[in-house]
């Protein structure tokens, strides 16, 4: 926490009014404003006397030890995807605890865990009852983050709580939330992109091998959201009876992912969704031989002319625990139970992903 919100959060702890901070160090009630705002700091003659005010010593004022920096953070999330690879997840969560109790008011460092170990919690395949006790921490931490001065932080624990509700069919709690979250873009801010002025200014100092990486990094979030639109129209037209229309979107979907060189996984999403409503189950079968085929195989980006930037760091086949609990317990799964290539498909890549460990 730096060190304006710990003026502000222990001056609010202590009842205390910045009228009142400001007459005990004889300063104006603009300039404890501006302190807790971090558009200024206190003279270091007056740290000490601020320091007694709140009653906290120096080292919690000037936040010593109280946060870690950005590329240690990113250090030790990787560790814990490591952890959780050799040793399992449950190892993975307790070594996150520890260095969260470490570091008790590091939000940046909560959140990256919390998100992480969720996703990592998602692609366990620890049975249900299992994944209870570390589902309700995380919920915890997540509540914690709504409540965060950092608006990115805060918006994001938001979006995660809105899609546990709706996941879990409380659709009033996530309605109730998403109407208090701001909206992300609207036309003048996609009009006014910062990121378009960062690759801008890149260019005129001519870092182009800069401009290259965020444009490329750009295009992939933009074409990823495009990509989950899609695979959302379809799930809708099909709730809607709009069949063909599915089947159409579904198509695009699929070009999409060979005109831009995207991961082949993404491909068969789809028409994986047309085929399992229809209930077509060699269709099914074929898909997810292809589906899961696919996760086993890296997207090599280096060959692209769009993304030969992006580096991907994690293994995609971290997703497979998770499809495979999906195919062996999801009821959309049923009509598949009693076909044999079904059965061999589950046990083959069940084989795969147990060698893998």
């Amino acid at each position: 926490m730096p060190m304006n919100l710990i003026i502000q959060k222990k001056r609010k702890e202590l009842g205390l009014t910045q009228e009142q901070v400001a007459e005990y160090l004889n300063v104006s009630i603009p300039a404890v404003s501006k302190w807790e705002k971090g558009s200024t700091s206190p003279d270091i003659s007056l740290l000490p006397l601020l320091a007694r005010l709140l009653k906290i010593d120096l080292n919690t004022l000037f936040c010593f030890q109280e946060n870690m920096s950005k590329q240690e953070i990113d250090v030790f999330c990787r560790e814990i995807t490591k952890i959780t690879q050799t040793d399992g997840f449950a190892a993975g969560f307790e070594a996150a605890e520890r260095k969260i109790q470490e570091y008790p008011h590091d939000e940046p460092l909560l959140h990256c865990l919390t998100v992480q170990l969720d996703g990592l919690l998602a692609m366990s395949g620890l049975p249900d009852k299992e994944k209870q006790h570390y589902d309700t921490i995380l919920v915890k931490w997540y509540r914690h983050l709504t409540e965060s001065n950092d608006s990115k932080i805060s918006y994001n624990a938001n979006y995660m709580m809105v899609s546990r509700f709706i996941r879990n069919g409380d659709y009033d709690k996530a309605q109730e939330i998403l109407d208090l979250m701001p909206d992300k873009e609207d036309a003048a801010s996609s009009m006014a992109d910062k990121q378009i002025l960062q690759i801008n200014i890149y260019l005129r100092q001519g870092e182009t091998e800069k401009a290259v990486k965020a444009l490329q990094n750009s295009l992939l979030i933009a074409l990823t959201k495009v990509q989950m639109l899609l695979w959302k129209m379809v799930d809708a037209e099909l709730e809607n009876s709009g069949v063909q229309t599915a089947k159409n979107i579904a198509g695009i979907a699929s070009k999409m992912t060979a005109l831009f060189g995207l991961w082949e996984y993404n491909a068969f999403i789809a028409p994986l969704q047309i085929a399992g409503t229809e209930k077509n189950a060699n269709e099914c079968i074929l898909l997810l031989q292809k589906l899961l085929a696919a996760m086993c195989a890296p997207w090599d980006t280096s060959s692209s002319p769009l993304f030969y930037h992006i580096t991907k760091t994690s293994d995609p086949k971290q997703m497979l625990p998770a499809i495979l609990s999906e195919m062996e317990n999801d009821s959309a799964y049923d009509f598949l139970r009693n076909c044999d290539e079904f059965k061999e498909l589950l046990a083959e890549y069940k084989i795969l992903c147990k060698n893998s460990d």
